[in-house]
């Protein structure tokens, strides 16, 4: 699954909308629905914070999750 992708389907799943996102990572609604279409790279600092903000897919593991608890 592209990244992109991925991250509607995040966002859609929260109920969060594009301009919240956008807004809280610093970028303009316009550049974030581009990434979101995949019509513009994402710079490394975008793409984290873009990470940062949007919650797993229902179902799925977190970062945190996934190496188990020692």
């Amino acid at each position: 699954m592209t990244r992109s992708l991925n991250w509607k389907l995040r966002r859609v799943a929260a109920g969060i909308r594009q301009q919240d996102i956008a807004l809280r990572a610093g970028m303009s609604t316009t550049r974030y629905s581009a990434i979101e279409r995949g019509e513009y790279v994402p710079s490394e600092l975008e793409a984290r914070l873009i990470d940062q903000l949007l919650p797993p897919l229902p179902g799925s593991e977190t970062r945190q999750d996934a190496g188990g608890a020692r």
